[in-house]
C-alpha cells in the first residue's frame, strides 16, 4: 500500500487555496475551516460543525481527478453553510442543503449522500452516457466523415458539407424539441504547465464550428503537487464528444504533417515548427468557414420556409446560447475573457502550414468508446 502522507501538508495547503477561489468565485463569506487529510476507507469527505472541520479521504485524492476531489470539496462547503450561514446543523441532505448547493454550482451528482464517484474529469457525470438519439447522431456523422475520406475531392466535399449541414439541423432540433437543455462538460489535460498558442486556435476552432463553449484554466496535480493548463469543452453530450475527437486528432496530424514537411521550411526550431502549426490550423479554420458559408446558403423553394421560421427559430438559439453560458457560469462564475498576445512567426512557415491546412478532410467515423479511434484527419 502507498504512504501517501507525505503529501498530506501538500494537500491541505491546495484545499486551503481552493477554499479560498471558490469563497471568492461564488461570492461567499465562509470562515476557513480546518482541514484534515482522512485515512478513511469509507468517506471521501465530512464536515464536522463542532470543531469546524473538513476532512477529505486520501482515497478521493489519490484515486480521481482533482476536479472531482473539487466537486467534495464544495458538498462540505455546502454543508458548512448550512450550519453557519442558515444556522441548521442537520447533516442531511434536504432543502436547504439543496439551496447551498445552488449557492456553490454543485452538480446534481455530487449532492448526493453516497455512492461510487465517476472516474471521469467531467462536471457532470450524469451527463456522460449518450442518450440513443445522440449515438445514431454520432454515428450518421461517422459515415458522412468516412466518404468525406475520399480521393475523390469532389465526393469528399460533399460528404463534408452534409456533415456539417447535418450538425446544423440536428442541434436545431434539439433545441426546437427540449424544454430544457442539459449540458456536459469535458477536461483535456495534457499534463503540460503551459498551453501553446496552436492550443489555443484549435480551442477557436471548437468554439466557431463544433457548438461548444471552450475555457482554458488549471488544474492540480496531487501526485506531482504542481498545476497543468486543462482546456475543458461545455455543451450537448453529442458536440463535446465530437469536439474532442477533433482536439484529439487535429493535435495529433500537426506533428505528422511537421515531419512530411519541415524539409521544406527554411525556418529552424521551435518558432519555425510552431508558425507552421498556426497556419496549418488557420487553413483548416478558412476551409471550414468556406463550407459553412456554402451549407448556409438555403434552396430557392426553402427561403420562403425558413423565413416565415427564423424569427422564432433565432429566439431559441438566443435561449440555448444563454442556457449554456449560464451552465458554463455555474462552474466559472467570474470568467475573464483574456486576448492573445501577438508572437513572432515565420511568415513562410505559416503560410506553407496554411496551404497544407486546407488539404485537411475528416474521415473515418466518430465511435462511441473513447478507446478506439474516432475522428481522424488527413489531407
Amino acid at each position: 500500500m502507498t504512504d501517501f502522507s507525505p503529501y498530506y501538508p501538500l494537500w491541505g495547503r491546495q484545499l486551503l487555496a481552493e477554499f479560498t477561489n471558490i469563497n471568492w468565485q461564488y461570492g461567499l463569506t465562509l470562515t476557513t475551516p480546518v482541514f484534515e487529510i482522512s485515512e478513511n476507507e469509507r468517506q471521501y469527505g465530512s464536515w464536522h460543525s463542532a470543531t469546524r472541520v473538513i476532512r477529505i479521504s486520501t482515497r478521493l485524492i489519490s484515486s480521481h481527478s482533482w476536479d472531482i476531489t473539487c466537486q467534495i470539496l464544495k458538498h462540505e462547503m455546502a454543508h458548512q453553510i448550512c450550519s453557519e450561514l442558515f444556522s441548521e446543523n442537520d447533516a442531511g441532505h434536504g432543502p436547504l442543503f439543496q439551496k447551498a448547493c445552488d449557492l456553490l454550482g454543485l452538480p446534481a451528482p455530487f449532492r448526493l449522500a453516497a455512492g461510487d464517484l465517476p472516474v471521469t474529469g467531467a462536471t457532470d457525470p450524469a451527463g456522460n452516457q449518450q442518450t440513443e438519439k445522440g449515438r445514431q447522431f454520432i454515428r450518421r456523422i461517422g459515415k458522412l466523415l468516412a466518404l468525406a475520406g475520399s480521393n475523390n475531392e469532389h465526393e469528399a466535399a460533399i460528404a463534408m458539407e452534409k456533415a456539417s449541414q447535418l450538425m446544423a439541423r440536428h442541434n436545431l432540433q434539439q433545441i426546437q424539441e427540449d424544454a430544457q437543455s442539459e449540458f456536459t462538460s469535458l477536461i483535456i489535460n495534457n499534463k503540460s504547465k503551459r498551453l501553446e498558442r496552436w492550443q489555443h486556435k484549435i480551442c477557436a476552432i471548437l468554439l466557431r464550428f463544433f457548438y461548444v463553449k471552450v475555457v482554458t484554466a488549471s488544474l492540480y496535480d496531487p501526485l506531482q503537487d504542481c498545476l497543468h493548463k486543462t482546456i475543458e469543452i461545455f455543451g450537448r453530450q453529442e458536440n463535446v464528444a465530437i469536439a474532442e475527437y477533433c482536439y484529439a486528432f487535429l493535435a495529433g496530424q500537426l506533428t505528422s504533417l511537421w515531419q512530411e514537411n519541415r524539409s521544406r521550411i527554411r525556418g529552424k526550431g521551435i518558432r519555425a515548427r510552431n508558425s507552421y502549426y498556426l497556419g496549418v490550423l488557420q487553413g483548416f479554420y478558412d476551409k471550414l468557414l468556406a463550407q459553412e458559408a456554402l451549407t448556409r446558403r438555403p434552396r430557392p423553394e426553402k427561403r420562403e420556409t425558413e423565413r416565415s421560421g427564423a424569427p422564432g427559430m433565432a429566439l431559441l438559439i438566443q435561449a440555448e446560447e444563454r442556457e449554456l453560458d449560464r451552465f458554463v457560469g455555474m462552474r466559472f462564475p467570474r470568467l475573464r475573457r483574456r486576448s492573445g498576445t501577438g508572437a513572432m512567426i515565420y511568415r513562410e512557415s505559416y503560410e506553407l502550414g496554411r496551404t497544407d491546412g486546407g488539404q485537411i478532410v475528416l474521415h473515418k467515423g466518430v465511435t462511441e468508446q473513447r478507446g478506439e479511434q474516432g475522428l481522424l484527419l488527413s489531407r
